[in-house]
């Protein structure tokens, strides 16, 4: 049971996007109805920040917060509820906090919670007065843009199981006015598994809206109302390949694993706040179950 909720905390340290596992109806690795499934991991990690100034994150202690019941979830910051559930198919349909916000905000819950094509398109910088804005040249410090807000988005995921693995496929939209965008994420999770012991890969691509992409990382009056810098950035899609290893070593306590890397597409990479191509993320420590 614990391996099993284990490995999608920390798939969730990556932002890429968490799948929850499931309350028990049938022989898969599950957590009980009706209980809270509460776990800690602690180690030595970190996640990158791909923006100009951007504070490292450090994946030291990570918390993981579930309930299930019949057909209603809470799973680390997810609300959702479950239309379609048996040993092949599944179905949810959720409201969760938009993960993009946790670059530009230490405290966004997602930098805390344990929870394959670069876009040809590329951002459309505004020419200020006839002149070209190149924004290889412009870096624009977190410091020097207004604040972005959290987002609020609805989902819904659809699960296919396999013997050893899992086809995940979810699309997500602002509800919440903030951007107005949307996401959608394609993944596939293999894994491997002894009597005390599991190894998984997870390759992904994850798809933004331009909405979504320009309120982050675009660059507006707002952000400098007295000054000629503008960048709209466009929407693209972002590959990333995550490896999860943990083996139990008593009942409750288990070592945990994670590599994690995300490509990061040609607009959002041109962007004058954005000063990294990539986002990856590394964790090794310590997991227990209460």
């Amino acid at each position: 049971m614990f391996i099993h909720r284990l490995r999608y905390l920390l798939l969730a340290i990556s932002l890429f996007g968490s799948v929850p596992a499931f309350a028990c109806e049938s022989g898969q690795s599950c957590i009980e109805k009706g209980q809270w499934d509460i776990g800690i991991a602690f180690g030595i990690g970190a996640r990158s920040n791909p923006l100009v100034d951007g504070n490292t994150f450090p994946n030291i202690i990570l918390i993981d917060v579930a309930w299930y019941g019949d057909q209603i979830y809470f799973d680390n910051g997810e609300l959702g509820f479950r239309l379609i559930e048996n040993q092949k198919t599944g179905f949810e349909t959720y409201l969760v906090i938009d993960r993009e916000a946790a670059y530009f905000d230490l405290l966004h819950p997602g930098n805390f919670s344990i929870s394959s094509l670069i876009s040809p398109t590329t951002g459309q910088p505004i020419p200020p007065d006839n002149q070209t804005l190149d924004s290889e040249e412009v870096r624009l410090s977190l410091d020097d843009i207004r604040d972005r807000k959290w987002a609020v988005n609805l989902g819904g995921r659809y699960h296919y199981y396999t013997e050893k693995g899992e086809v995940s496929f979810s699309y997500e939209t602002d509800v919440s006015s903030v951007h107005q965008g949307s996401k959608a994420a394609l993944s596939y999770e293999h894994y491997w598994s002894g009597d005390d012991w599991q190894l998984s890969i997870r390759p992904s691509v994850l798809w933004k809206s331009d909405k979504l992409v320009n309120y982050y990382y675009g660059v507006s009056a707002q952000d400098f109302p007295d000054n000629d810098i503008r960048y709209t950035a466009k929407g693209g899609l972002q590959p990333s390949l995550s490896l999860t290893y943990t083996k139990r070593f008593s009942e409750d306590w288990y070592w945990v694993a994670n590599l994690s890397y995300q490509k990061l597409h040609s607009s959002m990479v041109a962007s004058p706040i954005v000063d990294e191509n990539n986002v990856s993320s590394v964790f090794l420590g310590l997991g227990y179950r209460f």
